[in-house]
């Protein structure tokens, strides 16, 4: 099943805030929330953490990686549950750590505000700050929501090389958001190699062997059953799909970085119908993305970029 829709997806997992911007919050005797968002939503994700919850509070945040879109509201949320500790990678830390890239997550979270209209929530009063990190973690750390319910880390770099991806045996539930193919709203599956095409890929494959029926990603929409899978699978063809579409437009274009950028903007993002990812966002982030895929033809074909 496709699950597009706020709340709960399966046994004390719940979806919240909105769909295109979602956490995801696993119930226990240590509650945990995965992600965090946009700043903008953070009263929306408190208040519904409050409706499941109760008087209790998350004893963890798990971050997947570093972008703005997914500690936006770490800052507020740590304030509304002072219990709770925030766990990253090591490498995520440190970026969370430097005076430019915190400049770029707060920009970043204020251009999205204006998203609030066109979700159809209000735009509150909070605004990205900064947050210290409590934990961090890397490859096969292990840590307990309830004594029969454990949260596995896992490293899968290529959106990111501070990423994480987190796996619970005991519900079958990966928490993948963008180490896996991104969905937009028609059903298009955006390829998100933002740091190396190939170890992108590789960490797709290494994530198709998990057993998966409850798989949350970043954006737009959560899959059980038999979608779970079909998304792992249709990731890895997308994949190679948009490899093999940049670098057509490179060979057309003598390797001419912007003008790929505007072929391939024209195919995922331009005119597309519903929500899309902000279009400064997009713009910074399909640069690095094409750039993966040059590299990959430079160390393979000797293709020169002009």
């Amino acid at each position: 099943m496709v699950v597009d829709q706020i709340g709960e997806i399966g046994d004390g997992i719940h979806m919240l805030g909105h769909r295109v911007i979602p956490v995801l919050l696993v119930d226990g005797d240590r509650p945990a929330l995965f992600d965090a968002g946009m700043a903008f939503l953070g009263p929306i994700y408190a208040r519904q953490v409050r409706q499941v919850l109760d008087d209790r509070q998350p004893a963890w945040c798990f971050l997947t990686h570093s972008h703005f879109d997914h500690c936006g509201a770490v800052a507020y949320l740590k304030a509304q549950f002072p219990k709770m500790k925030v766990v990253c990678s090591k490498k995520a830390a440190d970026v969370l750590g430097r005076p430019n890239a915190i400049s770029l997550i707060s920009d970043l979270n204020q251009f999205a505000a204006g998203m609030a209209a066109d979700l159809g929530v209000e735009s509150g009063d909070a605004h990205f700050e900064p947050f210290s990190v409590d934990v961090t973690a890397g490859e096969g750390d292990c840590f307990e929501i309830s004594p029969d319910l454990t949260v596995q880390t896992m490293e899968t770099p290529g959106h990111t090389w501070d990423f994480l991806s987190y796996y619970i045996p005991q519900r079958k539930l990966l928490v993948a958001s963008e180490a896996l193919g991104t969905p937009d709203e028609t059903g298009y599956i955006v390829t998100a190699c933002l740091v190396d095409y190939d170890v992108h890929y590789q960490s797709m494959q290494r994530l198709g062997t998990l057993d998966v029926e409850t798989l949350f990603l970043g954006h737009n929409y959560s899959c059980t059953g038999y979608d779970a899978r079909r998304h792992m699978a249709e990731s890895l063809v997308q994949s190679r799909r948009f490899r093999n579409m940049v670098e057509r437009f490179l060979a057309a274009e003598n390797g001419n970085i912007h003008a790929v950028m505007k072929r391939v903007k024209a195919v995922e993002w331009d005119g597309k119908s519903g929500f899309r990812q902000p279009e400064p966002a997009y713009v910074l982030n399909l640069e690095a993305r094409i750039k993966t895929v040059l590299r990959k033809m430079q160390a393979t074909r000797g293709f020169n970029e002009s």
